[in-house]
């Protein structure tokens, strides 16, 4: 009811493990895209390639929105904490790599723009500032995402983040993006 047209995961779709994720998103109308996410397939995360899970569609998604002559093709591109592993079951995680969000968003950021994407919007799970939850774990939020890919010169137009629940009455902008949140689980729309 509320027509999403894509999607990320965040750390509480791994609380039943990634069966049961795969299910979900599998039943979903929408694409499940998530480009820092990859399949452990060295057997080491620092040279793991870009393998996407099964649970997941694609690192990220063009979609058109609106109509012609004033239709705008959009890269949806999604990232998560890094501190997912730590903060759910091991065994939910198994098998899987999270990269640096900034550094998977580079990584696919030409192919986007070279795929037609007018604009780039980063769904993210990382929490709107840095710290995650307090793990000791240096993850960082949306505003110093924004911040590190203004930096590189591939900024994302518009970054829609999760994770902290921070109730955000107006945009925050970074640079040249635009860093939004919604609170969560519905209680505001964005």
């Amino acid at each position: 009811h509320m027509g999403y047209q894509a999607a990320t995961v965040g750390n509480h779709e791994f609380d039943w493990g990634q069966t049961i994720l795969g299910d979900r998103t599998t039943q979903a109308t929408y694409p499940y895209v998530t480009a820092n996410i990859v399949v452990n397939d060295t057997g080491n995360c620092t040279t793991a390639g870009w393998t996407v899970p099964a649970f997941a569609s694609a690192p990220y998604e063009i979609l058109e929105i609106g109509t012609a002559p004033d239709n705008v093709k959009v890269g949806f591109i999604g990232v998560t904490t890094a501190e997912t592993p730590t903060i759910t079951i091991a065994s939910a995680t198994a098998g899987l790599c999270f990269k640096d969000p900034a550094e998977s968003i580079i990584h696919y950021y030409d192919e986007m723009k070279a795929a037609g994407a007018d604009v780039i919007v980063v769904l993210s799970h990382l929490g709107y500032t840095d710290g995650g939850y307090g793990y000791g774990i240096p993850v960082y939020g949306d505003q110093t995402l924004a911040t590190r890919l203004n930096t590189a010169g591939k900024p994302a137009n518009l970054i829609i983040g999760g994770h902290s629940h921070t109730n955000l009455a107006t945009a925050t902008t970074v640079g040249t993006t635009k860093v939004v949140q919604a609170y969560y689980n519905g209680r505001r729309v964005g």
